[in-house]
């Protein structure tokens, strides 16, 4: 027999290792898995087994913890009673100020976006982004997880079609996050006859603007976070004419940060959208080429 019960709160131990419950006045009204759920400060810090924090964890995070408890009980409700049993013995108010910032902006993204309120995300896929982004305290990393954990939504929660961007992520260094993102932003897109996105010309920058966006004058880390890019899949133009890695040219003060079709798709995911790249950015093919198709 399964372990979870339903209108659980916080979750304890039993002795055969499942959880039971025990009532702790969390105000959520439960529609099966996916219901919406309306969540008081107290008692979202009970559900996500934060409520001895409360007094730092209200200044720090500045009212997102209902957010955050609202959002993981309404898409994700196996996800939050884990996170109550597990933090409430070993979270830091480091470790909570992060996971509430990340998961009050996946809240905002998720409601901003207007899915059908049954929608949920797969438990595999929130344990990632809850264990990983209560580690990050970077603005722009975390910003991406938040899009990644609210585009991970479906009617059923068992996509695990973001499980490649996640895995993605985790990999990512803050300052490479800040190089991607420059070089998604600055590309231009493009369309294929057969409805692929892929990159414009190259995205070519100096290495001092590199060194403005990371904050990091070191040529050679510099060098190893684009390669890094590179190895990941991330930058590089490997279908156009004299492909090339992506990264600093050996004689000269310049590197290539052309970004890949996988960079644009992780880009739009982390977003908070579900939409391709090809119609979140509206493409469409030239005309002449559109009328050749015909």
């Amino acid at each position: 027999m399964g372990c979870w019960q339903s209108g659980v709160s916080l979750p304890e131990r039993t002795r055969n290792g499942c959880r039971r419950t025990h009532s702790m006045g969390v105000a959520t009204r439960r529609k099966g898995y996916g219901g919406r759920a309306s969540v008081s400060e107290k008692n979202a810090l009970q559900l996500l087994g934060l409520e001895g924090l409360t007094d730092s964890l209200r200044i720090a995070t500045q009212g997102g913890i209902d957010g955050a408890a609202a959002f993981l009980s309404r898409v994700c409700l196996p996800a939050a009673e884990e996170l109550g049993f597990a933090f409430r013995d070993r979270v830091s108010v480091w470790r909570a100020r992060n996971l509430v910032r990340m998961l009050d902006k996946a809240n905002t993204i998720f409601l901003a976006n207007g899915p059908g309120s049954a929608d949920r995300v797969s438990p595999r896929l929130a344990q990632i982004a809850i264990e990983a982004a209560s580690w990050i305290d970077d603005e722009q990393v975390q910003a991406m997880w938040s899009g990644l954990l609210a585009s991970s939504t479906s009617p059923d929660g068992r996509s695990d079609e973001n499980l490649i961007f996640m895995s993605l992520l985790k990999q990512l260094s803050s300052v490479e996050v800040s190089f991607l993102k420059f070089a998604v932003e600055n590309s231009s897109k493009h369309v294929s006859r057969h409805g692929l996105v892929y990159p414009g010309p190259l995205v070519v920058a100096p290495i001092k603007k590199l060194s403005s966006l990371s904050g990091i004058e070191d040529i050679q880390r510099i060098d190893r976070e684009l390669d890094h890019l590179s190895d990941l899949g991330l930058i590089g133009s490997p279908h156009l004419a004299g492909a090339f890695r992506g990264g600093i040219e050996m004689f000269t003060e310049q590197a290539h940060l052309t970004p890949t079709p996988l960079a644009l798709h992780l880009y739009v995911r982390a977003q908070g959208s579900k939409l391709s790249p090809v119609n979140y950015w509206g493409l469409s093919l030239p005309e002449d080429e559109a009328t050749a198709q015909e």
